[in-house]
């Protein structure tokens, strides 16, 4: 207010911030923008800050889990992935994703879908790559990048982004989170279309080609083999082209 109060020459106690702007009480067509205000103070005193504290309001019920109740504000994800698998190999490639996200308010869309789509990069790493390796001694079994597998950009799909904006009495001017939320649903996303593409179902990620194998061959192979009467088999015998019966 004293930088705007020496921009426009009015008293401080005759301003407010109303759409946008710094302007006066007294004659309203005289205002200042913020950004022009905020430039005015931060070239007299440096960089502005401000410190403010909130208390979130108390849950409405009892939650069990350390997790639930640190923010007031949640966001919810859902995604629908399309895929491919070889029941051959084993191999899975993703043909395309759908990510439908509720971050409350999205003041950067551009922003929130970039970081939607990472999160999607992530889980599908997590899905179909990323394991945690380690020898009987403790070790690590993938000390670096090179073994560690994640997705490129040629094994990226095609991402949907859909941003669902709602406004949260309880968020910061209506948003709740853009951050990791969209990770979530991704991975069971993945699971579920490969069991709707073969028909098996894996617990346990990354969904690799040997377990996609495996769970194959538990639903494929024959529990045993019936018996069979083979015949005797025919005992050969030497000739001189000429043709000998031969019963069977």
């Amino acid at each position: 207010l004293d930088a705007a109060s020496e921009l426009l020459e009015i008293p401080p106690d005759d301003l407010e911030f109303a759409d946008g702007v710094i302007r006066s009480v007294s004659l309203p067509a005289r205002a200042v923008s913020f950004a022009e205000a905020v430039r005015k103070a931060e070239g007299k005193h440096g960089t502005l800050g401000a410190t403010g504290s909130y208390w979130p309001p108390k849950n409405p019920r009892d939650f069990k889990g350390a997790g639930v109740g640190p923010t007031p504000a949640y966001s919810f994800s859902t995604a629908v992935v399309e895929l491919h698998c070889d029941p051959a190999t084993g191999e899975i490639k993703i043909d395309k994703v759908w990510i439908a996200h509720d971050c409350g308010r999205a003041f950067n869309p551009l922003l929130v879908e970039g970081q939607t789509e990472g999160s999607v990069y992530m889980a599908l790493g997590e899905a179909l790559m990323e394991e945690q390796i380690f020898r009987k001694s403790g070790l690590h079994k993938i000390p670096s990048i090179l073994e560690y597998k994640s997705p490129t950009t040629l094994e990226t799909p095609a991402i949907e982004t859909i941003l669902v904006e709602t406004n949260d009495p309880e968020g910061p001017y209506g948003a709740k989170e853009a951050g990791q939320g969209p990770l979530l649903p991704v991975v069971p996303a993945v699971a579920n279309a490969l069991y709707d593409a073969i028909g098996v179902r894996i617990h346990e990620i990354p969904i690799t080609p040997d377990k996609v194998l495996r769970a194959l061959e538990g639903r494929l192979k024959p529990v045993s083999i019936p018996e069979f009467q083979f015949p005797a088999p025919i005992k050969w015998q030497p000739g001189e082209g000429i043709e000998v019966t031969q019963k069977s």
